[in-house]
């Protein structure tokens, strides 16, 4: 009778385990960090979710819930690329998560939502510390899946820790929110098969500006394409690959191939795909190329007058905010105004200081500036301008990160802004008052356009201006990054060898 009654309350123990809700803590630190930037990234740069905000209306929480599994949202906090993160940020983000993977009781999985290419002042990883106090804390057995922007650079510290790995498809970034729902979608399947992932990848030696790895055209376009297919071969669940972020002098700066396999058993399978497509990656290197005209300055205004009928998008690559720098460098605008440009936006230059001194001034006003320079102080100055105002945003905006004005300054239209930020969006434009199309020649702090504006850009050209972001990986002061290195050693001989 004992026995009996001993193996019912096993029974009934199993059962209940077996039918227990799986329950999933989510976190992240979203930071594309530009370890040549002058401008450090602070907490205040930082928009935080928690709780229950973080989860609303987000596709990859609704894979959670279609599997039943409860969700437990901690903080989620994401910043404009910009320079490096301050450590006071960094460890109040990481102890509130910390303290809340302690205090949350068991454990099923972790989702990390992640860009990949945070770097925080005083630390050499910041991204591998995160994850391995987690990693102390939650334990070895819990399964840890993270999406990220394939503009990621993951070390061997890092990738240790982390059983699911997902990245972005495409650039111009079109997938983001399908990225998140697929890593959630690996999360929940291996929960519910008992999958063990094992993950192989293969780091490629090579410096790669997001300008030049374009998934749309050739190179890139035919290799990325063959991801969906490796990730339905036989014991695989996902590949990607990862061009990685040039502009931070690190050692794990590089482009990367990721392979995840359901467990060790399909490594194999794993490694071969990995280096299969790390060596097609290596064979088109010299192929890594922009995709539209590119020139000075003073060249791509010139060539925009081929274009009479047309608008004409200029990308100011080197001061582009949307990979790091802090947008307020005004070479562009001076380029506009000696070539006496009409009809022309620049979109926009970031100074509070000269914003406010619009607001005093009203709309209508003619009025004197000293415009940017004052954050990027190594390749830009302020600029003198005498300009009439012909716009601010409400006080309910200007109240906001998204105040603006715009000037206009002998036919050239400025949109002055008061904190960093790029126009990515027909809306952002529709925000001052402005129609792009409306105009001959349209700047904007950018590389490649993001895909709204590519999709609507009549012509679009590059100027290769200095600044944080240049293009030309060989005039970057390196100093960390591993060497030899592609294309600061050209000549460099490598073949692809997994990392574990």
């Amino acid at each position: 009778m004992y026995i009996l009654s001993g193996l019912f309350l096993v029974s009934a123990f199993s059962c209940q385990a077996e039918t227990r809700q799986k329950r999933v803590l989510t976190l992240g630190i979203r930071h594309e960090s530009n370890t040549f930037s002058t401008l450090l990234t602070k907490e205040s740069d930082f928009s935080v979710l928690r709780g229950a905000d973080v989860i609303k209306d987000e596709l990859w929480a609704g894979v959670f819930k279609k599997a039943n599994i409860e969700l437990i949202p901690t903080l989620h906090a994401y910043a404009w690329p910009g320079g490096v993160v301050e450590r006071s940020a960094f460890d109040n983000y990481m102890n509130e998560i910390l303290d809340s993977v302690k205090s949350t009781g068991h454990l099923d999985g972790i989702y990390m939502d992640m860009h990949g290419a945070l770097h925080v002042d005083g630390y050499e990883d910041a991204q591998a510390t995160l994850i391995q106090k987690i990693r102390d804390v939650a334990g070895k057995d819990i399964l840890i899946a993270g999406s990220f922007d394939l503009h990621g650079n993951l070390s061997p510290d890092f990738v240790k820790n982390i059983d699911l790995i997902t990245a972005y498809r495409t650039t111009p970034h079109r997938d983001g929110a399908e990225t998140k729902a697929r890593a959630a979608q690996m999360l929940t399947d291996a929960l519910k098969y008992g999958w063990k992932p094992h993950i192989e990848y293969v780091v490629i030696p090579i410096l790669v500006p997001g300008e030049k790895s374009i998934t749309e055209v050739e190179p890139l376009h035919s290799i990325y394409a063959q991801i969906p297919d490796v990730a339905k071969k036989e014991g695989l669940l996902d590949a990607s690959i990862f061009a990685g972020y040039c502009w931070a002098d690190l050692p794990r700066s590089a482009m990367r191939v990721f392979v995840v396999a359901k467990d060790k058993k399909y490594r194999t399978e794993a490694k071969s795909e990995a280096i299969r497509l790390a060596q097609q990656i290596w064979n088109s290197r010299d192929k890594l190329g922009l995709d539209v005209t590119s020139g000075s300055i003073d060249e791509m205004i010139l060539k925009s007058e081929e274009y009479p009928d047309k608008t004409v998008f200029i990308s100011d690559s080197g001061d582009n905010t949307t990979a790091g720098a802090p947008g307020d460098n005004t070479q562009v605008l001076e380029a506009l105004l000696r070539h006496k440009s009409k009809n022309a936006l620049t979109a926009g230059i970031v100074d509070p200081e000269a914003l406010k001194k619009c607001i005093d001034a009203g709309v209508g006003s003619d009025i004197s500036l000293n415009l940017g320079g004052k954050v990027d102080y190594v390749f830009g100055k302020p600029l003198p301008i005498k300009a009439k105002i012909l716009f601010l945003s409400p006080d309910s905006v200007m109240d906001t990160s998204r105040g603006a004005a715009v000037v206009e300054t002998n036919g050239v239209k400025t949109v002055i802004l008061k904190a960093r930020r790029s126009f990515v969006e027909v809306n952002d434009f529709k925000e001052a008052g402005l129609n792009p199309l409306d105009f001959r020649i349209v700047v904007v702090k950018l590389g490649y356009l993001y895909p709204e504006l590519r999709d609507i850009a009549p012509v679009h050209l590059m100027a290769l201006t200095s600044g944080f972001c240049n293009l030309d990986m060989r005039t970057l002061p390196f100093k960390h990054v591993h060497r030899p290195s592609y294309p600061l050693d050209p000549d460099m001989v490598w073949k692809p060898e997994p990392i574990r």
